[in-house]
């Protein structure tokens, strides 16, 4: 663990809500603004970072707020180097040395973690089951900021997510010492995005147990409500365990820099739960029309009742969402239908654009906003 600089732990102590008591001119004593009568907790810094015993003094203060504050060391550390920071960790259980995890089930993880936090970035302006296949440059942007570690444990997979994030702070990582963090703001970026995934696992954890338990049917995860996980937070939950599904434990753990922190929250999620969550997830694709998809592929079929007008036309080839090879029935009017017949003939593949609607086994494109023939090696 990286031993935190004075001037970012007496930042960090002011914004928490401590205050400096005393100052002998060889150590600080802080107290928290509200005391607690019970405890009558204090910490004790040195002044100056050229002591001997310096680390040790830092590390006794990091143990005294890890105990005030019911957080590990490491967060409290990390949340100092940020400049506020909340953390999401994930506790492995594979059979493995401690410390070790396969290769395959670091990956799964990892991608996992990204793809839960882009998600949920994503969900808090897109209300929808099923997000579209372009996210937010913010989410994406907020998750490239995003720094993992790992921790002792069996195998401990640790986020950390800033606070404040760059798409609107246009300034660098803001240097401790310089009142950075009188810069957070009461509600910022990234407090919202941690709740917003503390919740959606919370929920959707309720949900596959009273699956599981047969109280409620699987079109529950459908159902419209507050903070309802959308399919890839669903998914994200369900790959976290890899791909044999081993039971796993995340932590949730907010940042006191800014307003509605809570407590730690711990969730362990049952190989059971993961495969409730993963369906759920699939579910959702399956049933749940998607706006602004993009299929690539070869006009198969072709049908119109007249000579002229519209006509639909059957294009064999895989969306941008899911990459998967499947036949979309798109309606297409008249000067479309004609560049339809074209690489039909010829050929090559088209590109349609739109709301993607599913009823059973059969797909269909709706309200397409783009439609157009891929150019072919001559055409180049």
């Amino acid at each position: 663990m990286t031993v935190p600089g004075l001037a970012a732990f007496v930042d960090y102590l002011q914004g928490a809500g401590w205050a400096l008591d005393d100052n002998d001119g060889r150590t600080m004593l802080w107290r928290p603004h509200s005391p607690d009568t019970e405890t009558n907790m204090q910490l004790v810094l040195p002044v100056s970072q050229e002591v001997r015993d310096y680390a040790e003094r830092i590390n006794e203060a990091l143990r005294t707020l890890a105990y005030v504050e019911r957080r590990l060391p490491q967060e409290i550390a990390t949340d100092m180097s940020f400049g506020g920071a909340d953390n999401v960790s994930v506790r492995l259980t594979p059979n493995t040395p401690a410390g070790e995890a396969p290769l395959l089930l670091a990956h799964s993880a990892i991608s996992a973690l990204r793809n839960y936090v882009v998600a949920s970035a994503t969900a808090l302006d897109a209300n929808s089951l099923v997000l579209p296949p372009r996210r937010p440059p913010r989410a994406e942007l907020y998750a490239a900021q995003t720094r993992i570690s790992t921790q002792p444990g069996s195998f401990v997979l640790s986020l950390a997510l800033p606070l404040v994030d760059t798409y609107t702070e246009t300034s660098t990582t803001p240097v401790i010492g310089q009142e950075s963090l009188l810069e957070v703001p009461s509600r910022p970026f990234g407090r919202k995005v941690t709740s917003r995934m503390l919740a959606a696992a919370q929920r959707a954890q309720r949900l596959a147990v009273e699956v599981g338990e047969g109280d409620k049917p699987l079109s529950s995860f459908g159902q419209p409500g507050q903070e309802v996980a959308n399919a890839t937070e669903l998914e994200a939950l369900s790959s976290l365990g890899g791909p044999d599904h081993d039971v796993y434990q995340i932590r949730f753990s907010q940042s006191p820099l800014a307003l509605g922190h809570r407590e730690p929250a711990r969730l362990k999620i049952t190989p059971s739960q993961q495969r409730i969550l993963g369906e759920a997830a699939d579910f959702l694709r399956t049933r749940q029309p998607r706006a602004g998809v993009t299929v690539i592929g070869l006009v198969v079929r072709l049908f119109r009742e007249g000579k002229f007008g519209k006509g639909e036309v059957v294009i064999q080839g895989v969306d941008d969402d899911t990459g998967n090879a499947r036949r979309f029935r798109v309606e297409l009017d008249e000067s479309e239908y004609k560049l339809a017949v074209r690489a039909h003939g010829t050929g090559l593949e088209v590109t349609a654009t739109g709301d993607l609607d599913i009823r059973g086994t059969r797909r269909s494109l709706r309200r397409l906003t783009s439609f157009s023939v891929l150019p072919g090696i001559e055409d180049d």
